[in-house]
């Protein structure tokens, strides 16, 4: 592995995937300044000699470090990695139970879009929908792991206007 990361470009680009687990192409080469192709060569390069991984889905490719993060939470900072997902899962953390209308009023979507990403993130196995009387509510279903993958990977920390979200959140 030395002799993969003997260059700083691929030092570089392994420090960042090292830190920010789930990142794609576009915003690794944003992130190190650096051309779309230039950061995709050494990516590749990196995949190649088992280094980092490459997880295709969705349009996106996103890196990871081998052996560094699981399949499972893979799955979740893929996720988490999006402003939307993130913005539904820091709001519900703290409002568990929340209806649809009550997130929307909260996260400035169209009320599609809300229900699109809610699936999503029902489907993934992070949200939970429980019907109670007539409403339904949506919870995050592993908080404490949610919780983790925040603390430890901290996918907010790269998008704009949330690097001061973490202060809001308060959490039993």
């Amino acid at each position: 592995m030395d002799d993969a990361l003997e260059l700083n470009t691929r030092r570089k680009i392994y420090d960042l995937v090292t830190k920010n687990p789930g990142l794609h192409l576009s915003r690794i080469a944003e992130l190190l300044n650096m051309r779309i192709s230039l950061a995709e060569y050494h990516l590749i390069y990196l995949e190649k000699n088992q280094v980092v991984i490459a997880v295709r889905e969705l349009g996106y490719t996103r890196y990871y470090i081998k052996g560094e993060v699981g399949t499972e939470n893979k799955r979740i900072l893929a996720l988490l990695r999006q402003e939307i997902p993130l913005k539904i899962v820091l709001f519900l953390l703290n409002n568990a139970n929340s209806q649809h209308k009550n997130i929307l009023k909260n996260i400035d979507v169209a009320p599609s879009t809300l229900s699109y990403h809610l699936k999503k993130l029902m489907k993934n196995g992070i949200v939970a929908v429980q019907a109670y009387g007539e409403d339904r509510g949506y919870s995050i279903i592993d908080k404490e792991e949610i919780l983790r993958l925040l603390i430890q990977y901290k996918p907010y920390s790269l998008i704009d206007g949330f690097r001061d979200i973490w202060v809001d959140l308060t959490v039993e």
